[in-house]
């Protein structure tokens, strides 16, 4: 088969990502500053909480988003899923940007925010794997685990341009208003999301489609059938790095403006040099996959989130800045640690007919049950106990869930080496279960 240039399809696929993960983020890191104006109380952690929990119900539907897109990625390939995936996703983004607050119209606004929530979920659902699946099956397999570590990144990139415009739209100097400017630039986003997904060039797909060989007429089905190991796998390692790439990344800002009493603009400056150093830690998580093979990196950050996570939260309540950013570094450390090899890890799990619909439908799953509700989790688990670190328990619980994951996934990759073209030559006996 041959292979598109690596660096032009991670670069494309990157940008698209990023982008959509924009319009993605901006709610989170726009909460405490959006949630008394569609759900206020006089108590103000009931207020974040239902932010929160609005935050929630958007991965609510990524499972669903996950088997649509993921069925038009395996039916029709990978480029037409994702294109169409990211022009979507502008539209309730922009909406959200126009949407009158509870003091307009009543109890209609937060049931409007929760609905466009939820279509931003459905968008949601195909984007990330569907990334990271078009970048490891057209890469050199001695760069797949770098290449998919460079895709987590670029979702993170997003959160970051989110954190950065979100932490702009939030200065004092600026008007009230000023949060809804963040939201209505993701129609600009959408379209230049869709220029740049045109020109991506899908290589092992369009063999596969060329082919005209088995084709399934419900490809979820089939991997429910024949690979379910590989589906519970993919939840429990979605659980935990929904969990720790949440608290890292998204609950540190709730946490330090909620409890901690700092503006928002300072807290959103600590996250996003969080996120900055992720975005650098995730591609070399990857590329230690394509040497030591992605179980063994994985596994070994599972272990060290174990043993360090309720120290590293500690830190988050000093009244020491330097402390505090300094425990912020640390959980981006373990979540990129165990995020990096992700994607060629999970590909790795599914044949090429089922992949994108099995992979996104049991990632999406796992990010909706444990992943969107973590802020809330440990918002509403500080506030009951009045202890800071008593999140701590809850990650560690995703840690060992992804631990079991990794260790029982029947991964065929050696070093973090399997070459996704040699399926294309094998396809004369398609099967849903690793070979």
């Amino acid at each position: 088969m041959k292979k598109t240039k690596s660096s032009r399809i991670i670069t494309a696929a990157m940008i698209g990502n990023s982008l959509e993960y924009y319009d993605w983020s901006l709610f989170v890191f726009l909460a405490p500053v959006m949630s008394p104006l569609f759900f206020p109380s006089e108590d103000k952690i009931v207020s974040i909480l239902l932010g929160l929990g609005t935050f929630a119900i958007g991965f609510i539907m990524r499972p669903i988003g996950a088997i649509i897109f993921g069925y038009i990625g395996d039916i029709y390939g990978r480029k037409r899923a994702l294109t169409l995936s990211i022009l979507l996703m502008a539209i309730p983004t922009f909406c959200i940007g126009l949407l009158p607050t509870y003091e307009t119209i009543g109890a209609f606004a937060p049931l409007a925010l929760i609905l466009l929530r939820l279509l931003q979920g459905l968008c949601t659902g195909g984007e990330y794997n569907g990334a990271g699946i078009l970048v490891v099956e057209n890469v050199e397999p001695s760069k797949a685990g770098f290449a998919g570590g460079m895709i987590t990144s670029s979702s993170a990139i997003g959160s970051l341009l989110g954190s950065a415009v979100a932490s702009l739209c939030t200065l004092e100097l600026l008007p009230t208003w000023s949060w809804r400017v963040a939201f209505l630039f993701g129609i600009v986003v959408g379209f230049i999301g869709f220029y740049i997904r045109q020109r991506i060039t899908d290589a092992y797909m369009t063999e596969i489609l060329n082919q005209k060989k088995t084709v399934y007429n419900f490809p979820l089905l089939e991997v429910i059938k024949k690979n379910p190991s590989a589906i519970l796998c993919v939840i429990g390692i979605a659980a935990f790095s929904g969990i720790m790439s949440t608290i890292s990344m998204k609950y540190v800002n709730v946490f330090l403006t909620t409890f901690q009493k700092w503006s928002s603009s300072e807290a959103l400056i600590v996250t996003s040099f969080g996120i900055l150093s992720y975005i650098i830690l995730a591609p070399f998580s990857g590329w230690m996959s394509d040497k030591f093979g992605g179980k063994v990196v994985m596994g070994t950050g599972a272990i060290v989130t174990l043993l360090g996570i309720y120290p590293f939260l500690s830190l988050l309540t000093s009244e020491s800045t330097f402390f505090v950013v300094s425990a912020q570094f640390s959980l981006v450390i373990l979540a990129a640690w165990f995020q990096g090899p992700m994607n060629l890890f999970m590909a790795d799990l599914f044949s090429p007919e089922t992949r994108y619909s099995g992979l996104a439908f049991s990632y999406c799953t796992g990010m909706a049950i444990f992943g969107g509700t973590t802020p809330m989790i440990a918002t509403f688990l500080v506030d009951w106990t009045g202890s800071p670190v008593t999140p701590a328990f809850y990650i560690i619980l995703g840690a060992a869930a992804g631990l079991v994951s990794v260790i029982y996934a029947k991964s065929r990759t050696r070093f973090g080496r399997y070459d996704f073209s040699q399926e294309v030559a094998a396809r004369g006996v398609p099967s849903s279960s690793p070979a």
